[in-house]
This record gives structure tokens, C-alpha cells and sequence, in this order.
């Protein structure tokens, strides 16, 4: 699947799967742990970053390690 075909997951859906609130999750991307996209207004979280956070922790990105 390449970048442009990953799906993505609103704010709440984000905040859903990882069992927080809405704002922690928006915490999270303001500290750079979460890793999220801009579109038009929206932020949107992929999911496989969901899955990495999932299984990693918030700590750094898989790539950066």
C-alpha cells in the first residue's frame, strides 16, 4: 500500500482505538509522539502509526530509531 492509499483516522477515531481522550491524543501530536497529517482543516492520524503507538509506546517513531 503506498502513502497515498493509507487509511486514516479522525482525532476521535485515534482517540478510540488508543483508549484516551480526545485531548491526550492531541497532546500527543502537539509533542510530536503521535505522528498525524493535515487535510484541509482536518488532522488525521494513520493507521499504521496507530498501530505503532499500539505496540511501541509513544516514545519515538519507528523510522527514527
Amino acid at each position: 500500500m503506498t502513502d497515498l492509499q493509507e487509511r486514516l483516522a479522525s482525532i476521535e477515531e485515534a482517540s478510540k482505538k488508543l483508549s484516551v481522550s480526545t485531548f491526550t491524543t492531541r497532546r500527543l501530536i502537539k509533542a510530536k509522539q503521535l505522528r498525524a497529517v493535515r487535510v484541509g482543516k482536518r488532522v488525521l492520524v494513520p493507521l499504521s502509526e496507530l498501530e505503532r503507538v499500539m505496540t511501541q509506546g509513544c516514545g519515538k517513531h519507528a523510522d527514527n530509531d
